[in-house]
């Protein structure tokens, strides 16, 4: 039994299944599975909409263009067409065009103001920090954008699409 265990959570680790293996011999679902799962809610949402399969692609091509330049100008792109997908996707949830920031005002799902007002003020940022959405406000910038920006920041902007259309299955998102 302690072979197999050991086997199973080696096989686990290397194939990254979202999953962890405790004892006694019970598997955990992980964050990683649910931000997989809500990607794949995502790209099944876009499946019906060419607009927002478009943004996800673009969003999909800049960040693999970042990934293998590690360019300072493939990293804000990056960043603003994450924020171009979220903002897409708010715009197709309420059925107009409108900045994100003017959008998270129209949904009504936020469990708090301050969550709504994180991601307006995360907008604001893709719009003031210089190249990403315009050009920005230079002296704003308390320093240049490096790696973990490219993840983080992506992170939080696809983590938010969750609040952005109430067409994503929560269930699903959390693996039950």
């Amino acid at each position: 039994a302690e072979i197999f265990k050991l086997l199973l959570t080696e096989f686990i680790r290397k194939y990254n299944l979202r999953y962890r293996l405790d004892d006694p011999f019970r598997l955990c679902f992980l964050l990683p599975g649910s931000f997989t799962n809500l990607y794949a809610e995502l790209q099944r949402l876009n499946s019906s909409n060419a607009h927002l399969n478009g943004l996800l692609q673009d969003f999909e091509h800049a960040f693999d263009a970042y990934a293998r330049s590690q360019n300072s100008a493939d990293l804000k792109t990056c960043i603003g067409k994450a924020s171009n997908y979220a903002e897409g996707l708010a715009s197709a949830t309420h059925g107009h065009p409108g900045t994100l920031g003017t959008l998270c005002n129209h949904i009504g799902d936020w469990p708090h103001d301050k969550v709504k007002e994180a991601l307006q003020n995360l907008y604001k940022f893709c719009s003031d920090y210089p190249g990403i959405r315009h050009g920005g406000d230079p002296n704003g910038m308390r320093r240049d954008l490096s790696m973990k920006d490219s993840t983080l920041i992506c992170l939080l902007l696809i983590g938010f699409t969750g609040y952005l259309s109430p067409q994503i299955d929560g269930h699903f998102v959390l693996g039950v």
